[in-house]
């Protein structure tokens, strides 16, 4: 049912139930602390999540709130904006489905880490967790192309950056909401428009390249994450300004991809090395031989190996 707020912005809830088990806590965990998390608001003490996101050219807020524990995980839905219709109720359910996984049966990912004691460790602390995603391919496309050969403070600042000087500012049920740029905002830029923003000139030229080749249509990236990974990959590459480890880490983090994996990353080769007992950063070639035994789901193994260099670094 649809109903007014005091600012008179429309509002729908819904419950959803993520198939289980599903610890919405540890996503929270994950966004209050990831770095790549600029847009979303994590409040820990109402274990809720807020996002504003622009579905079928309208301003959304999306809020979800846990009802429930791990075996029998519930979550309050709630989308607020104006004209809402049940066709994009369902659209902005759909968008944070998508978002934290939610319809995923997490089964096939869990018996394959139970036969890898070190992989299995990671699942074992963490009861519950499953990656989550970007909620748009374009904004992980440029945050990943921001990303590249910085640290990860500094990769911050530069997202964080380009949103204030490009985002759109809204205003939803009272509030005001920054929005992501939209490709098409962003291709009618010169790249010089961006070095203020401490992006190097080849950085820029990529943002905005990318950004004309997706309103051009040459470059569809809903469509290539429902081609054959190897096959999206060289699609991908061609472009100037994304390499494999771009192009994996977007499959992986903006398209859902569940075994695609950016076997080049520093921070993952770091880790894995000292996991898996290399005496040295494992190679990329050496993470791709490891990561065999998770084939069908590396990514996921790959985000908790993420979330392990965030948060604890035990091994």
């Amino acid at each position: 049912m649809i109903t007014r707020d005091s600012s008179e912005a429309e509002q729908a809830t819904l419950e959803l139930r993520p198939c289980p088990p599903y610890s919405f806590d540890l996503a929270l965990d994950y966004l209050a602390t990831s770095p790549s998390s600029v847009l979303e608001v994590v409040d820990r003490e109402t274990r809720s999540f807020t996002r504003a996101l622009r579905i079928d050219g309208v301003d959304l807020l999306l809020e979800l709130r846990a009802t429930g524990g791990l075996d029998d995980p519930r979550l309050q839905f709630r989308v607020t904006g104006d004209r809402l219709t049940p066709d994009l109720i369902e659209r902005a359910r759909s968008r944070v489905d998508r978002i934290f996984l939610f319809d995923v049966d997490p089964t096939p990912f869990l018996e394959i880490a139970a036969r890898d004691p070190v992989l299995g460790r990671l699942v074992d602390d963490r009861p519950g967790i499953r990656p989550m995603l970007v909620a748009d391919p374009y904004e992980a496309l440029i945050f990943a192309i921001v990303g590249q050969q910085v640290n990860i403070a500094f990769a911050r600042k530069m997202k964080l950056a380009w949103l204030e000087r490009f985002g759109r500012h809204a205003i939803i049920a009272g509030h005001e909401r920054l929005l992501l740029p939209s490709p098409a905002q962003i291709a009618t830029l010169e790249p010089a428009d961006l070095l203020a923003l401490q992006f190097s000139r080849q950085k820029a030229s990529y943002t905005v390249g990318l950004s004309q080749a997706i309103v051009d249509g040459d470059l569809d990236l809903d469509a290539l994450g429902r081609l054959p990974l190897e096959d999206a990959v060289v699609e991908m590459t061609r472009h100037k300004g994304i390499g494999r480890w771009t192009a994996e880490y977007v499959l992986m983090r903006g398209l859902g991809v569940p075994d695609s994996i950016p076997a080049g990353d520093l921070g993952l080769r770091k880790i894995i090395g000292r996991a898996y007992g290399l005496d040295h950063t494992a190679s990329e070639a050496e993470v791709r031989a490891i990561a065999e035994a998770w084939t069908g789901w590396r990514g996921w193994a790959a985000f908790l190996w993420w979330l392990e260099l965030q948060t604890g670094e035990s091994f």
